[in-house]
């Protein structure tokens, strides 16, 4: 058998890398959570900023930033195989490729279901088919056995510096289904609304969500110190007042990165909203 495969991607073309690469630089968080999961994190020899899933991957030496890289600091620790996402990353993968790396940038996914496929895609890397079959399973079971609430006109709102609202192609939307939350804007088709101006992308108007009629509002903060008092405060600002979920209360506020993690520990976080809309629901 070869000790090379040359792998195609859409957005680079056919990349030669070896069968069972030795030394991996992971540039997305969820490629480095998998990594470790698979058993392959002793081969991980850079990361990116936001790579701190499991605590183990904080050893491991930063190189990047989300959209920007060290290029002198990864050539030097000679990776096989670069791995990042799609999306935002496009412009660096762009940049990684024309510097001559063996970069691979796994699809951003746009359901719980490519997330699951994500897994088996970076196991197939990586030479870690098996283990990545085993744990597609076990976040397959996670999924299958998410509570329902009933349906329920869901709001969700990620906090990266403006509102950004997942829609019809965000892995988010799909996950929220199979509890039965609807997403007030899981019909429009984007991957998300941005209330920050975001290239090509127009302007999302929170001023507009009151008339969608929300049952729950799920908000994800960018600081941990944030709490529910605080979105609140900042739901009146808007003019939310007269909100139903407003009124009483039925608001879930999440650490960062909790939704917005398309890792494997996104199905575990699945479960904590689950029991937290519990509680407000009664």
């Amino acid at each position: 058998m070869p000790e090379t495969a040359r792998v195609y991607s859409p957005e680079v073309g056919f990349v030669e890398i070896p069968r069972n690469p030795g030394r991996i630089a992971s540039l997305s968080p969820a490629v480095t959570e998998t990594l470790f999961l698979l058993g392959a994190g002793g081969r991980v020899v850079a990361r990116d900023s936001w790579s701190y899933r499991p605590r183990e991957a904080l050893r491991v030496p930063k190189v990047a930033t989300y959209t920007a890289v060290h290029l002198e600091k990864l050539e030097a620790l000679r990776p096989a195989l670069v791995l990042t996402t799609t999306g935002v990353q496009l412009e660096l993968v762009r940049a990684l490729k024309g510097a001559g790396m063996p970069v691979y940038p796994v699809p951003v996914p746009s359901s719980p279901y490519s997330l699951i496929d994500s897994v088996l895609t970076v196991g197939g890397l990586v030479g870690r088919v098996r283990e990545a079959e085993a744990l597609a399973d076990n976040l397959l079971h996670q999924l299958e056995n998410l509570p329902r609430l009933g349906t329920l006109r869901t709001y969700v709102e990620i906090d990266l510096g403006g509102p950004t609202v997942p829609a019809a192609f965000s892995h988010i939307t799909g996950a929220l289904r199979r509890m039965g939350l609807e997403n007030i804007y899981g019909e429009v088709p984007q991957a998300y609304l941005y209330g920050m101006p975001v290239p090509g992308y127009p302007l999302f108007n929170p001023g507009e969500v009151p008339a969608l009629q929300p049952d729950i509002l799920v908000y994800e903060a960018k600081s941990r110190r944030a709490g529910k008092e605080r979105f609140l405060s900042l739901a009146r600002a808007r003019g939310w007042s007269r909100m139903e979920a407003v009124r009483k209360g039925r608001v879930v506020v999440l650490p960062p990165d909790t939704l917005a993690h398309h890792g494997p520990s996104f199905f575990e976080n699945l479960h904590i909203l689950a029991r937290a809309l519990h509680e407000i629901l009664g």
